[in-house]
């Protein structure tokens, strides 16, 4: 038993290159070796180290090593700040430079959350021999965002991340000798004016960020072409295959990442590099968002001390995790999946995703032509439509939808969860589909997908839906959420503009979730052109992100015919007791 930790702060580490990153140590308190889990992060590593799905100090309370390392050119660690640059080498370097250790038993894991978590796939790809387990949480399936996927810009996520960022940036360039007076007063009034920023036309000549050492820095973060080194649609994930070692992602259902959570688990079981790897993958969600998993209130629904004690049992569900591939001891049995249903506020295991007992159900859209609004005549139903009116509106840029809770990041002015969307759901750009009350509890757990059947009056626009629980009296929760660009319908590496007129499929992903509508219930599918500022909002002109000062109107139709059945597929779970 630990009874003592110390902890060593700024220790110096050389890179391949001679650089040099520094990290605080959290270790026992004795003469032994212990196994070592890093933490790799740009985010001040005196902040990093308290998490809430793994800390430091209750890391090394349970006997590890706890290594917190400020990455390259952020703040005690030497060299020059290039996102995604070097993290890969430099995770390598780390966890080699720590196995060799006097204190450290050569096994090391790592851990943590977001861009933390993007660092531990990039080290496990270049295989160190001494990685034996990794622990992401809240991050994608591969080197772009899941959003980004879907041909669109995180627009709130990329400039409040960047204005965070930049302040240490600034430190830096002020510690070189130079004048930040006026990029210093521009940045805090960007931090403090996000919606100032989010509005601006043209984004590319947004002043804010227009000095030196912050220009190139904002300009490839806003960037909207690919990482050059993405040729093919497999570039656009990991490469699985490359990565020898199990793996245990953490994420939650209003969380930005939460398609990449289930994706990266599945891509580890079917293309791990090894059998070991393959056959030990564990998935953990919650109803959580990007960040804390703390609190019982998500967005506007508190989802029970089920969901707000989660802090220490995901602790100790990691330190299970790392006592079996960094000790050898077995623990308590782990489930390959872990996860919370809302409306039971329940937590439930299984042993694949999707379930094995999943009914794909398709939910089709219908109305008479009015689907505009909450009050329209539009509806869902099981059904496959005959002849039908299509549903119509007008996508104005000048006006877009503005961002109702959701998956967002939490670094600027949004809120992550679900909320109340009968505010949007007004709107005559919103269309509404609404099935009648249930009549029995329905289950919806698994991967969600709408096929759209749309035309627009100009060559490149975005469609949006999103998942509702409507309950009895009338209030519209969201529940998932998922986006494309017309342009980007058949991939990112496919570009394709549209012929305006044309009828064409639109496949939008709306991730996961897990979710018991009850009695008297009723399920909702919003469709609109705009989540704003979330997603930037689409000008409609076809020119490149950031270009356009002012947009075009784009009319809308969506289609519910024989020919064109737009419908959203569910993963309905009967329940056992009705399963033969």
């Amino acid at each position: 038993m630990v009874n003592s930790i110390r902890v060593d702060r700024s220790i110096p580490m050389k890179m391949r290159d001679g650089v040099i990153l520094r990290a605080d140590i959290y270790r026992p308190d004795d003469h032994e070796k212990h196994p070592a889990i890093v933490v790799r992060t740009p985010y001040d590593k005196i902040l990093s180290g308290h998490s809430d799905y793994l800390s430091a100090l209750h890391a090394a309370f349970a006997g590890y090593a706890f290594v917190v390392q400020d990455i390259r050119g952020r703040f005690a660690s030497e060299g020059e700040f290039q996102p995604m640059g070097s993290e890969g080498p430099d995770g390598y370097d780390t966890i080699e430079t720590v196995a060799a250790e006097p204190w450290c038993d050569g096994n090391v894991g790592m851990v943590g959350s977001s861009y933390l978590g993007r660092n531990q796939w990039q080290a496990a790809i270049e295989n160190p021999p001494h990685l034996k387990a990794i622990a992401p949480s809240i991050i994608s399936a591969g080197p772009i965002s899941d959003t980004r996927m879907t041909g669109v810009m995180d627009l709130e996520q990329s400039i409040s991340w960047f204005a965070a960022m930049a302040i240490d940036m600034l430190v830096k360039l002020k510690q070189e000798g130079k004048d930040v007076t006026e990029a210093a007063g521009m940045l805090e009034r960007a931090r403090f004016n996000l919606n100032e920023v989010y509005n601006y036309l043209p984004l590319k000549d947004l002043p804010h960020f227009k000095f030196e050492g912050l220009r190139e820095g904002f300009m490839a973060r806003m960037a909207n072409d690919l990482p050059p080194n993405i040729k093919t649609d497999e570039d656009l994930l990991w490469p699985f295959e490359k990565v020898h070692c199990p793996c245990f992602h953490n994420g939650g259902w209003y969380d930005i990442f939460n398609g990449g959570l289930f994706t990266a688990f599945k891509g580890m079981r079917e293309r791990g590099g090894t059998e070991l790897a393959r056959n030990n993958q564990y998935v953990l969600c919650g109803p959580w968002f990007h960040g804390s998993i703390l609190p019982a209130y998500v967005g506007g629904i508190n989802f029970g001390q089920a969901a707000s004690s989660m802090a220490t049992f995901t602790m100790e569900r990691h330190i299970t995790f790392f006592d079996k591939y960094l000790r050898g001891i077995e623990g308590r049995p782990m489930a390959a999946v872990r996860y919370f249903v809302m409306g039971r506020n329940r937590w439930k295991n299984a042993d694949t995703w999707p379930l094995p007992e999943t009914q794909w159900k398709r939910f089709f859209l219908h109305s008479k032509g009015m689907a505009n609004t909450l009050n329209g005549d539009g509806f869902l139903s099981t059904d496959a439509p005959g002849s039908e009116s299509p549903d119509i509106y007008t996508y104005d840029p000048r006006f877009p939808v503005p961002t109702l809770g959701g998956r967002n990041l939490l670094a600027g002015t949004l809120v992550s969860g679900p909320f109340d969307q009968r505010p949007i759901e007004q709107r005559k750009d919103v269309l509404c589909y609404t099935t009648p009350e249930m009549k029995e509890e329905m289950e919806v757990t698994g991967p969600l997908k709408l096929h759209l059947f749309a035309a627009t009056s100009v060559r490149d626009t975005d469609f949006m839906a999103k998942l509702i629980d409507v309950y009895p009296d009338g209030t519209a929760y969201n529940v998932a959420e998922g986006c494309i660009r017309a342009r980007f319908r058949k991939g990112l590496l496919h570009e394709e503009f549209i012929n305006p007129g044309d009828v064409n499929e639109y496949i939008i992903d709306l991730a996961q979730t897990s979710i018991v509508l009850g009695v008297g219930h009723r399920l909702r599918i919003d469709i609109t052109s705009s989540n704003f500022p979330r997603i930037d909002r689409n000008m409609n002109t076809g020119n490149p992100f950031g270009e356009d000062a002012k947009g075009i109107p784009a009319v809308q139709t969506i289609f519910h015919q024989t020919e064109y059945p737009s419908y959203i597929c569910l993963p309905v779970i009967q329940p056992r007791w009705q399963m033969w």
